[in-house]
């Protein structure tokens, strides 16, 4: 017996040793750091394991590209965690979604899925086109495209391509008149609940003089409620392909605002007094 405590006592301070599990934030800074990650297959699951067979996303990344990692959500079972991507001409940003598999485990957190808004790829050849237009060319382009004007144009895809940070820096300048414009929206009583499925609403706040009058400048392209279907709530959306859009979300009710999902919500970001920056895939 005095063997077995004598073995105890010896191995106490080792055990007190042990590194604790790794937190989402710090995965995130491991994974996207430039260098390997000999404990990468540890910290992975679901489709990042099949992803991420030889190198980690860092490696994978341009050497010459600053990352910036922010915890966005952590609960009980889920995590997200934002990457900024950044060198002197341009930002971008990447979205890490975990999952808490059992608090026994060696490691609990893993690296489950990793999202970016898709089909950017198709905003900088028609920024140059429109950017490269002589005035008499935009003239005329106005003239076709009274709707959708160079100016509305070149301002809208600039912040469907841009970063969080360029759409944040968009949103506090312009503030008041967003507020303004969920105001108006909201009076006018165009959306009711439960979701109409006949989008009347929909398309007569989208052809309202005021409405557009204000979104105009503020480069949105529609407002709807069926991107996310958060009742009560007003999406403001700036742009996208398909199911992979960007927008700005007025939603009072935090408590029926959209939780992040790899398969649908990749990111909402809290900007303050009910409004998300948000995306989807």
């Amino acid at each position: 017996m005095k063997y077995i405590l004598a073995l105890l006592l010896w191995a106490l301070p080792l055990l007190s040793w042990a590194e604790p599990p790794l937190q989402p934030l710090q995965i995130a800074e491991q994974f996207v750091a430039p260098g390997g990650w000999a404990a990468m297959r540890d910290y992975l699951s679901g489709e990042a394991a099949g992803q991420a067979r030889r190198q980690s996303l860092g490696q994978q990344i341009p050497a010459t590209l600053q990352r910036r990692c922010e915890l966005l959500y952590q609960g009980p079972a889920t995590a997200v965690v934002t990457v900024e991507l950044r060198d002197s001409v341009r930002r971008s940003d990447i979205y890490l979604h975990f999952r808490r598999d059992s608090a026994t485990t060696a490691a609990p957190w893993t690296l489950a899925a990793v999202r970016s808004l898709a089909m950017t790829q198709l905003g900088p050849p028609m920024l140059k086109i429109l950017a490269d237009m002589p005035p008499a060319e935009i003239t005329q382009y106005n003239q076709k495209h009274p709707e959708a004007s160079h100016a509305f144009m070149l301002g809208n895809i600039r912040l469907w391509i841009g970063s969080d940070a360029d759409i944040l820096e968009h949103f506090n300048r312009h503030r008041p008149q967003f507020q303004q414009a969920a105001r108006l929206i909201q009076s006018r009583q165009f959306f009711t609940a439960p979701l109409d499925s006949t989008l009347a609403g929909e398309q007569a706040a989208n052809a309202d003089e005021e409405v557009l009058a204000l979104l105009r400048p503020l480069y949105i392209s529609r407002v709807t409620q069926r991107t996310l279907g958060s009742p009560a709530g007003l999406e403001f959306i700036i742009g996208g392909v398909t199911d992979n859009t960007v927008g700005l979300l007025y939603q009072p009710n935090a408590a029926l605002v959209p939780p992040m999902r790899p398969e649908r919500v990749i990111v909402m970001r809290p900007l303050g007094h009910g409004w998300y920056l948000y995306k989807t895939t």
